[in-house]
């Protein structure tokens, strides 16, 4: 098969069928770059209802780059994986401070900057500068392997290493780079898709190796699954007598800055360990990140403690919007009756 028929065929289905999304009505590199960060790991329903609010607060390099990490965080509370919010800010520091605001369009020159590796520096390249620099992600990696019947398993260092190969290859023969790399990714998020393609629809169904030999649903091969974790964590509800919320931030890695209701060992707290009302809880609700599976119980404090530590703050419910915290939060705070 033909890598220029290939990225021809690509091009000219995504020029017919794309979505309108946002980022591109102009494709401003800074738009493009803020999409990419906000579509890893976030599906695309999801971030956008985030992406034009996050723009209007944050329209440029520079207002990212002046702004607080509080303040950054607090307009992705909600998106999760809050490291790529506090890496995006980083790199609009970096662009700053080493390209007087201007975004670069190289791909060795993006990936020198904060925060922007292979993929998101390709996506950049080719997306908003036009330049011929391949990218693959898992709808990428996914069509490639059926493409051209790759055995080794979703994920593999040996799948990633020929998707990007492929990848390069299909890029390097493309017209326009922009159309293609945004025409594999469309494909593998509106027909390509992991479970129940719709090859009937695919403008590559007859290049296609998985296709032709009837092995579609056997490509790629999946990658060995993470064991579910079962967790059960408490969560304290604290308030005073004008409403507002005792909350604790959150030191870890994982979630660095974000705002918590307190858990685990309330010791830390009090000196002893929390009172509850009644010994019952308020309710309980089931939370999802990654491979955790996460029954939070909500309990109710009887009395107010005396919070130790700069890590306590008192939060109004009303002004959550303006502070990091998960989006459980708010789950939390629904079963108590307070907020939104």
């Amino acid at each position: 098969m033909s890598a220029r028929r290939l990225a021809s065929l690509t091009e000219k289905w995504f020029r017919k069928h794309q979505r309108p999304l946002p980022w591109r009505a102009a494709y401003d590199p800074y738009g493009v770059w803020v999409s990419e960060v906000m579509l890893q790991q976030t599906r695309m329903e999801v971030v956008l209802g985030y992406y034009e609010r996050f723009m209007t607060r944050f329209p440029d390099v520079a207002s990212l780059a002046a702004a607080s990490f509080d303040e950054v965080t607090a307009a992705w509370s909600g998106l999760g994986y809050y490291r790529r919010a506090r890496m995006l800010r980083d790199g609009a520091v970096d662009v700053m401070t080493r390209f007087g605001g201007v975004i670069p369009a190289a791909v060795d020159e993006l990936m020198t900057i904060a925060g922007i590796g292979r993929y998101t520096a390709g996506a950049i390249a080719s997306i908003a500068h036009g330049q011929r620099a391949p990218i693959v992600d898992g709808n990428v990696a996914r069509i490639v392997a059926r493409l051209f019947a790759i055995e080794a398993p979703l994920g593999s260092p040996s799948l990633v290493r020929e998707a990007w190969m492929r990848a390069a290859e299909l890029v390097a023969a493309s017209k326009s780079p922009r159309d293609f790399n945004q025409g594999l990714m469309e494909l593998g998020a509106l027909v390509c898709t992991p479970r129940n393609p719709s090859c009937e629809r695919c403008p590559l169904r007859r290049e296609c190796a998985a296709c032709m030999d009837d092995r579609v649903d056997q490509l790629p091969r999946p990658k060995a699954k993470l064991a579910t974790r079962e967790l059960r964590i408490p969560l304290y509800l604290v308030t005073d007598r004008t409403g507002r919320v005792l909350m604790r931030r959150e030191s870890g890695q994982l979630m660095r800055g974000m705002f918590h209701l307190p858990h685990g060992d309330t010791t830390l707290l009090t000196g002893t360990p929390l009172r509850v009302i009644g010994g019952a809880v308020l309710g309980t609700f089931r939370h999802t990140i990654t491979n955790r599976r996460i029954t939070f119980e909500v309990f109710a404090v009887a009395r107010r403690p005396r919070a130790r530590g700069d890590e306590y703050a008192w939060i109004d419910p009303a002004a959550l919007g303006a502070i990091p915290h998960p989006s459980y939060v708010r789950k939390a705070l629904r079963l108590a009756g307070i907020g939104k």
